[in-house]
């Protein structure tokens, strides 16, 4: 019996549940949780056709989710039928960047939305979009009542427990990955309930088992199914309880019969829809109707090292992840959290089990509830693997089925006998940081998401390196610009093997566009990517894809951020090049925007050379203001069409930018014969970039004169200003200026013309 105050908790927890359910609704743009759009072209053809989609090979427009089971939909359709499905259509209009879009490597995604939205969408409450609203609805109120029905169900197994209820339904109303599945146009939060409603009847006839609570038990049971076909695992699970419940003084005739009642309840609900499924796809559960819709089957089943990374997914996407391919996730430290929980609890559990064993005859009211509910858990998991054997789909959500009897199973654990203080402030503990989860889970990660601010000029952070470039429009007059990119901002300067880029960009859009173009940002090694390694990049509608240029009001400034993770470069050290353009991703060619003002590219990065070795360095020149020449080494190509010089420096203290080095090939009279001028690594690491201590090797080479006449010629290296063309002053190992300032590198003899 409830007291009043848990009544007022009750009402308290629904609200709150609501509130943030409402939230998480409003800040998810139509579509954009997993598979929205196919469940409700399900409702849509329902309420159109007055009739179920049938998949057929030659009806592509059929959606995916077609092959489900229908309660959710029936219920959504009739809530609905009265909308004009025709006003205000949703158009499906695919985003090309979002994370799970076809794309040429090695482009990064990094929008969040699948579809392209017109921002006034939000504010759109006719036709569909209204019926799409009451479907998201609907699957609230269906999350609300697995909450309830959670409570009951831990009310029920432990009595004297009533705070294990409380806790236990507030830990799933303020779970953020079921909040935002019970937000979405989705059979999910309806299977739950029905789980869980499933499981209450088992543990009513386990605690008093009659023809009644077995008739209640098969339309229990029969509603599961009609839920989804991921609950046909609880039919057996109830035949095993049927087994075990075995009270004195019952004859095995009339526990014969509550079975087979319960069994007629099952097919009284259900089984005409089984029945339907065998006469169209002839499979009870239209799973392989269902696998000729979709197009993440797996080629072949995965090895054993993928089921780390198909587990280490799914806890993730368990606990906290938004959009349609739950790309939208927490920092590590957030899963760090969740599985310390989890090994805690199983510890718990393991040590309540070993405890029960002791008091499984004196209290089998509680121990074989527990016990059931534990198998189910198991059982939801095998389906899983069995699921991701076929497919990839490596989601938390698949494993929803049994989140009731997770969280009986926890508070269970944590608030069962014997209950420790300690342990209920652990289980306090979590709740508080789950709540705030769910509530930073709007806030922090789905809203900012899917809803990227427009600024103003004045607010353009003042750090920006500016640029100023303007882009043209393909399709308008020549001259006229379309968009401007203020300026960047990228960090690190010093890049490390495996550091990722934050790159920051604002752009203001200068007239109204007719088209939605993309940006793209590259990253390559070197000053200019016509000779360089592109070692990253990534391509974006603007504001991460919540602007869509068409949409974009003209005159306001969007500045985005991105995390690129560029590969390494193949020859080191090097300096990092950002090229930007603007293009049009729908054209075939891809042709791209003509821009006005700089030269594409912006030199802001460095992958260092490595650490040099400790202790002193010996060094055959120096160079003011800073420049050791360590060694050389000289080598003539095999045919004699060239000299290839090996040379190692060392900088010791920053130096200008335009330094170049000259290498001259002399004869026996001290005249040119030929050189090798040009900057350090051919451009690739300027001496702007260079740093103290740093040893920096490179390779410079001499085209031989053809033919080159016998004789001793000798190789000299120096350093000079591009500008200018002033010599560095020189000196050798004692101190003694050198002549001219050119060193010489020894001699080379030529016997014979090449």
């Amino acid at each position: 019996m409830k007291t009043q105050g848990e009544r007022i908790f009750l009402a308290v927890l629904s609200l709150c549940f609501l509130s943030l359910s409402i939230a998480y609704q409003l800040a998810t743009p139509i579509g954009e949780a997993p598979d929205e759009l196919s469940h409700f072209r399900v409702i849509a053809y329902l309420v159109r056709h007055r009739s179920w989609p049938v998949v057929r090979e030659h009806r592509p427009d059929i959606p995916h989710e077609s092959t489900q089971f229908p309660l959710y939909y029936v219920l959504s359709a009739v809530a609905t039928g009265w909308v004009h499905f025709d006003e205000q259509i949703i158009r499906e209009e695919l985003n090309p960047h979002h994370i799970g879009a076809p794309a040429p490597p090695p482009e990064g995604w990094v929008n969040r939305n699948f579809f392209v939205h017109d921002p006034t969408e939000f504010q759109n409450w006719k036709g569909e979009f209204l019926a799409f609203r009451i479907a998201r609805l609907i699957s609230s109120f269906a999350g609300l009542i697995a909450i309830l029905l959670v409570y009951r169900l831990v009310r029920r197994i432990l009595p004297e427990r009533p705070r294990a209820a409380m806790v236990a339904a507030a830990l799933m109303a303020f779970h953020p990955r079921w909040i935002s599945l019970a937000s979405s146009v989705s059979n999910d939060a309806m299977m739950v309930a029905g789980s869980a409603l499933a499981l209450n009847a088992i543990v009513d006839y386990i605690l008093c088992p009659s023809w009644k609570q077995a008739g209640w038990m098969g339309l229990a049971l029969g509603l599961a199914l009609l839920a989804k076909a991921s609950n046909i695992g609880l039919i057996p699970l109830w035949v095993l309880v049927w087994v075990l419940t075995n009270p004195p003084r019952r004859s095995w005739r009339a526990r014969g019969g509550e079975l087979a009642l319960s069994l007629l309840g099952i097919l009284l609900l259900s089984g005409g829809w089984l029945a339907w499924n065998i006469l169209l796809y002839r499979d009870p559960l239209a799973f392989r109707a269902h696998l000729m819709l979709i197009h993440w089957e797996r080629p072949e089943p995965p090895a054993w090292g993928d089921w780390i990374q198909i587990f280490l997914r799914a806890r993730e996407t368990a606990v906290l992840s938004f959009g349609g391919a739950e790309g939208i996730i927490a920092e590590r430290w957030v899963y760090t959290i969740w599985d310390l929980f989890l090994l805690l609890t199983g510890a718990r559990i393991l040590y309540q089990g070993w405890r029960l064993r002791f008091h499984w005859r004196s209290n089998r009211s509680e121990s074989l509830p527990i016990v059931i509910h534990a198998l189910w858990l198991g059982a939801v998991i095998v389906e899983f693997i069995a699921w991701n054997i076929r497919v990839q789909a490596p989601s938390g959500r698949l494993l929803f089925p049994a989140l009731p009897a997770f969280w009986l199973i926890v508070a269970w654990a944590w608030e069962g006998f014997p209950s420790a203080t300690w342990g209920r402030r652990i289980l306090g503990a979590w709740l508080i940081y789950t709540t705030t989860l769910s509530i930073l889970g709007f806030s922090r990660y789905l809203w900012p998401g899917f809803h990227q601010p427009l600024r103003t000029m004045e607010e353009v952070p003042a750090d920006l390196e500016r640029l100023d470039w303007v882009f043209e429009d393909l399709e308008g007059p020549p001259n006229e610009p379309l968009v401007r990119l203020i300026g960047f901002q990228a960090t690190p300067r010093r890049l490390l093997p495996g550091q990722a880029i934050r790159l920051t960009a604002c752009w203001e859009l200068l007239r109204p566009a007719r088209r939605n173009y993309s940006f793209t940002y590259q990253i390559w090694s070197g000053p200019d990517p016509t000779r360089g390694e592109r070692l990253g990049q990534v391509d974006s509608y603007p504001g991460m894809g919540s602007w869509p240029m068409r949409f974009w009001p003209p005159g306001s400034v969007i500045c985005d951020t991105y995390r690129i993770l560029p590969s390494p470069p193949r020859d080191t050290p090097t300096i990092v090049s950002l090229l930007v353009g603007v293009y049009d991703r729908s054209h075939p060619d891809l042709p791209r925007l003509p821009r006005h003002g700089g030269e594409g590219w912006i030199p802001f990065a460095k992958v260092p050379p490595p650490p040099p070795p400790s202790g002193p360095v010996s060094w055959e020149a120096r160079f003011e203001p800073g420049i050791l020449l360590l060694t050389h080494n000289i080598r003539i190509s095999d045919q004699g069409e060239g000299i290839n010089v090996h040379l190692r420096w060392k900088a010791t203290a920053f130096l200008p930018p335009d330094l170049h080095v000259f290498l001259h090939l002399l004869d026996s009279e001290g005249r040119w014969v030929a050189g090798g001028d040009g900057p350090p690594r051919g451009g690739a690491y300027p001496t702007g970039w260079w740093e103290p201590n740093e040893i920096i090797e490179e390779e410079r080479w001499i085209n031989l004169p053809q033919p080159l006449p016998p004789g001793t010629y000798q190789i000299r290296v120096g350093w000079y200003h591009l500008k200018t063309g002033e010599r560095l002053p020189a000196f050798d190992a004692i101190g003694r200026p050198i002549p001219e300032f050119s060193v010489p590198l020894g001699d080379l003899r030529i016997h014979r013309s090449p």
